[in-house]
């Protein structure tokens, strides 16, 4: 199957017309072909063709102007010109359906090694920065241009979902594919295999003499696994001394992980720069990138619905936002608040049961404040509102009294009843608040509205 010579051009036109954005999501890596006057778009989903065919339609016949028509065709099936209807399983940029582990955003092998894909979604640009990563964000730009400085050692740390493996496809993308980038599972099997066959000298060729860049992931899992420390501490003791970059993720700073003190030693003696907790406000701005990104209006108030989400991570949080759209494009639906709650109604999360501590803890990390800040005096509205709404899970999730939880919070029993009444009040006048609400109840692993009866 031959690619059409004239689709580069096509594509150009398409780009000037959708935008960058919507260009780099939908066609840099569409492919397609000639049959007879027509133009066949290879689609890897049914997802995307629906998507494309829909969106793109329009602007695609006029740039394929010296073709008859445009058709669709996902890889693999029949032909089509259209769309037969919505079954699709897979997300809007997965370039191999053949194949469900790797439907990811938009990849592309890396001649890197085995598992090395770079996500061509992924740059600086996308990144959405805040005071809890700016750092992290400046020191992966000047690693990427060449001018790491006393910038290397980078450990980018931080939790699952923070931003570490952006910032480090961002870097492998900026430096063409030029690092080596490995997970440390990856580096620990070619380490162990070659140490069994003997095999050790390519190994150090590979990651002392023939890069530049090292990029590994995920540090924290050579615990345990002494000889491969002892090869890491060596390969980045070498590549430092010859003024080559190294950029290392973990889920802790280096000090708080049990590795070998030489190895803790190297690792620290660059910048360790942590990626914080993503607060409120970036949430909605990071679920808007992401929306924008891939050509889809979402409105305010359903981006404000989706960013005050209880997640664990920031993959959660775009996670939500994904099967918002999936489903508005499977059942046709615009995207609203109702569609946004039906969404995350049906999101499975794990029940109780739950002490009052994790309730508070949990409610007040959904609202980026500390568990202190929901039992201490403060009255100002932004902490009110969740104080009174992990009351109410208090009492709806666990069989304590009222005395009980009101001194959880510092207050009277009273106090406590207030909270129950103004939540079911302004829970049953207000939609808004209310999907706000069930949204933290979702967290819990069921509706929270009304109590149970005494």
């Amino acid at each position: 199957m031959s690619v059409v010579g004239g689709w580069e051009n096509v594509r150009r036109s398409v780009r000037d017309e959708v935008g960058r954005s919507a260009y780099d999501a939908w066609f840099r890596n569409l492919q397609a072909r000639s049959q007879g006057d027509s133009l066949v778009l290879l689609c890897p989903d049914r997802f995307s063709r629906e998507w494309i065919e829909r969106r793109y339609g329009a602007a695609l016949r006029r740039a394929a102007h010296s073709y008859k028509s445009v058709a669709y065709e996902i890889q693999g099936v029949e032909p089509s010109t259209g769309p037969k209807g919505l079954a699709a399983e897979n997300s809007p940029k997965s370039p191999n359906p053949g194949n469900s582990a790797q439907r990811t955003p938009a990849t592309q092998g890396s001649r890197n090694g085995p598992g090395t894909r770079t996500h061509r979604d992924v740059s600086f640009d996308t990144f959405v920065t805040g005071a809890s990563n700016a750092l992290a964000l400046e020191a992966a730009r000047a690693v990427a241009r060449g001018n790491p400085g006393r910038c290397t050692p980078l450990v980018l740390s931080g939790g699952s979902g923070a931003g570490k493996t952006h910032l480090c496809k961002a870097i492998l993308r900026a430096t063409e594919d030029s690092a080596v980038y490995r997970s440390s599972e990856e580096f620990t099997t070619e380490v162990t295999t070659a140490m069994r066959r003997g095999g050790m000298d390519g190994v150090r060729h590979r990651y002392r003499r023939a890069n530049n860049l090292l990029i590994l992931e995920d540090v924290q899992f050579l615990q345990g696994k002494r000889a491969t420390q002892i090869e890491l501490f060596h390969t980045l003791d070498h590549l430092i001394q010859h003024g080559k970059s190294v950029v290392l993720t973990s889920d802790r700073p280096p000090a708080e992980l049990d590795l070998d003190p030489k190895l803790v030693s190297r690792m620290s003696s660059g910048l360790i720069a942590r990626l914080g907790e993503v607060p409120a406000e970036m949430r909605k701005e990071i679920l808007r990138s992401k929306a924008a990104y891939g050509g889809i209006r979402v409105p305010d108030d359903c981006l404000d619905l989706l960013s005050r989400r209880p997640v664990r991570n920031v993959s959660d949080l775009i996670s939500g936002l994904n099967q918002v759209v999936v489903r508005s494009t499977l059942l046709k639906q615009p995207i609203c608040l109702d569609l946004v709650y039906q969404t995350l109604a049906d999101v499975d999360l794990p029940s109780g049961p739950y002490s009052l501590e994790e309730i508070i803890q949990l409610t007040a990390k959904a609202y980026s404040l500390k568990p202190e800040d929901l039992s201490g005096k403060s009255r100002r509205q932004r902490l009110v509102r969740p104080r009174h709404f992990a009351m109410y899970l208090c009492r709806r999730f666990t069989d304590c009294s009222l005395k009980e939880i009101g001194r959880a919070f510092k207050r009277d029993h009273t106090s406590v009843m207030h909270a129950l009444r103004s939540v079911e009040q302004k829970t049953a006048t207000q939609p808004q608040l209310r999907y706000e609400f069930e949204a933290l109840a979702a967290r819990f692993g069921a509706a929270a509205l009304p109590l149970p009866k005494a």
